[in-house]
């Protein structure tokens, strides 16, 4: 079975016990299936990963990359390019912090823009919308709204080899 359809089946039977009453789970405790499904090596536990390295996400138009160099303890400096053909792009630098699957990403190379992500350890979500001042990095009928990356790679290397258009490097060495 691939691990993509594993994954869909975990998160279908994750939803037959959302009807139940009780006390709601803090965001750091785990069900038995998702702790199942981590300890089978299917998802990763993302309370264990970092978010420093690149990440991307390719498409018709482009490739969409995110690279993040730090830690949770210290923070991130973060850069990201969303492209949505040869002209049209969203691009910026900033920073970002995170707490658990949150992470508050703040660009400031423009107007400031800052809204929260979620990353589950693979794939890093931008909410469907975000701040006005946000459009100030993108191209007209562009935006970050609703952008999602996958993973590629570990670390701050890895991170500092994502280019952008306008970058040279998104998430230069320090």
């Amino acid at each position: 079975m691939s691990r993509s359809l594993v994954l869909i089946w975990a998160l279908v039977l994750a939803g037959c016990g959302q009807g139940q009453s009780g006390p709601e789970k803090p965001d750091t405790e785990l069900s038995s299936l998702e702790q199942a499904a981590i300890d089978a090596g299917v998802i990763p536990d993302a309370r264990k990963v970092t978010l420093s390295g690149a990440f991307e996400r390719r498409s018709d138009l482009g490739t969409d990359s995110f690279c993040a160099v730090g830690n949770d303890q210290n923070g991130y400096q973060v850069g990201m390019i969303a492209v949505f053909g040869p002209e049209t792009k969203c691009e910026g630098l900033g920073e970002a912090e995170r707490d658990g699957e949150n992470v508050t990403i703040t660009l400031n190379s423009e107007k400031k823009c800052t809204f929260s992500a979620r990353f589950d350890g693979v794939e890093l979500e931008f909410p469907g919308s975000l701040p006005e001042a946000c459009s100030s990095y993108c191209s007209p009928r562009a935006g970050f709204e609703g952008v999602s990356f996958y993973m590629i790679g570990e670390g701050d290397a890895v991170a500092r080899s994502t280019s952008g258009r306008d970058f040279e490097s998104l998430c230069p060495g320090s």
